[in-house]
């Protein structure tokens, strides 16, 4: 065999690069595959960078009523996707958004991300920026409550929002979350600004 890598030493290095690609790739595989499925191990890999999961709460809406939002936020190793919905105060579905690219600030706990909103009384799909601000219960702990704003492109005010994290899981209960985006209202309606806007 020595005398074979002697004689071709092209095709043993072509060999080996594919042989070590393959095995790479196995791993790596294995690896994302036990990633994403087991909760743990993300949490302990992403750590205080760990937002997976069901948010909700509230925003005040440009009129001054207020809309729940039940959000899951999907998270891989570079890679974090936002999904929302709106409902109005009376739990009627109102809209939808979806983040187009996010940014997470973990040293600084500073969430950003532009997004796509298609709210069922406009005729378009809007776009528009989110900012938050992350409380967490240590430096290295993952964030469980979060307040800032979003701003939509076509009206600049910015509305002030309100959410909690209730899930690790991505699949919770609408009722379920309806009703604990209602407790987040209780909790920080006296400081959401809602009067300003009334």
């Amino acid at each position: 065999m020595l005398q074979q890598v002697n004689a071709h030493p092209v095709i043993s290095v072509i060999a080996a690069g594919i042989f070590t690609l393959g095995i790479y790739r196995v791993i790596n595989t294995i690896f994302l595959a036990v990633f994403r499925n087991f909760v743990p191990l993300k949490k302990f890999i992403l750590g205080a960078s760990y937002m997976e999961g069901t948010w909700v709460g509230f925003f005040v809406g440009h009129n001054g009523n207020i809309r729940f939002l039940v959000e899951t936020f999907e998270q891989d190793l570079s890679l974090l996707k936002i999904r929302g919905r709106i409902y109005r105060d009376d739990f009627v579905y109102h809209g939808s958004h979806i983040s187009t690219d996010a940014s997470f600030d973990a040293i600084n706990g500073r969430l950003s991300y532009s997004y796509d909103a298609d709210s069922i009384l406009n005729t378009h799909i809007n776009a528009g920026l989110a900012r938050f601000s992350l409380e967490r219960k240590g430096r290295e702990d993952a964030p469980h409550h979060m307040v800032g704003y979003s701003s939509d492109l076509f009206h600049s005010k910015k509305l002030t929002a309100f959410e909690n994290k209730i899930s690790d899981s991505t699949s919770v209960d609408l009722n379920t979350a309806l009703s604990e985006a209602e407790k987040v209202y209780k909790k920080y309606q006296c400081v959401s600004g809602e009067q300003d806007d009334n």
